[in-house]
């Protein structure tokens, strides 16, 4: 499903999923609301979900979307690189983002990651992503503080407490992932089978509170616990 308050923006993504004929858009929104209410009705594997829209932005469509037990990967839409509503969708349940102006090979890529159970990005992607977590004060200041700033800071310390129960191994995989690399990586550089890196990185998610890989790098890098 594509989410997008531009019908221009939506008719030009489009196209771009046609070539490889990988995925087929079963429906669009345009707010967040229309969004909620669609996949409701609808059967999607992935909704590619804008950020800034009226009525009902991004975020809190994704966190409403993300709170039902079965529900599809939100891939978040965005224009800049990374900013705080990137991060902030990413803790709303997204499993990462794609810029809008991705090439088709680029945007096919980032799906087929996602329905493989992978990050979304690319390791420089990601980096980049926990290199401007790490630039970001944690405890907000009196003008920004909100519901939110509180929620974040509380992820945090559930984090930081279940980091006590942690294995080594677990931190290792979960240090392997905040890197990038895809689940054979991470079995090839720390010589274990795939079935369990899948069972580290499910553990670690459920311990910390993260709601995927991407959002388990991000409570990593916040917690301190990549060093």
């Amino acid at each position: 499903m594509l989410v997008d308050d531009d019908p221009l923006t939506r008719a030009a993504i489009k196209p771009l999923l046609r070539p490889r004929e990988d995925y087929v858009v079963v429906a669009e929104a345009g707010d967040g609301r229309e969004a909620i209410n669609a996949v409701g009705r609808i059967e999607a594997d992935i909704v590619l979900m804008d950020l800034g829209m009226p009525v009902m932005d991004g975020i809190e469509a994704t966190r409403q979307i993300c709170a039902s037990p079965r529900h599809p990967h939100v891939v978040a839409l965005t224009t800049w690189d990374v900013d705080d509503a990137v991060v902030r969708v990413i803790e709303a349940g997204a499993v990462g983002y794609l810029l809008k102006y991705s090439a088709s090979e680029e945007l096919n890529a980032g799906l087929r990651r996602v329905m493989a159970g992978e990050s979304v990005l690319s390791p420089g992607a990601l980096a980049e992503l926990l290199r401007y977590v790490r630039s970001q004060p944690m405890a907000p200041t009196l003008a920004a503080y909100d519901a939110r700033s509180e929620e974040r800071q509380h992820a945090v310390a559930q984090a930081r407490q279940a980091a006590a129960g942690l294995s080594r191994r677990e931190l290792e995989v979960i240090a392997a992932a905040a890197e990038g690399l895809t689940t054979e990586e991470i079995a090839s550089r720390l010589y274990i089978s795939v079935s369990t890196v899948k069972a580290h990185l499910r553990s670690a998610q459920e311990r910390v509170g993260a709601r995927n890989r991407v959002h388990l790098a991000v409570l990593a890098e916040r917690a301190g616990l990549l060093g």
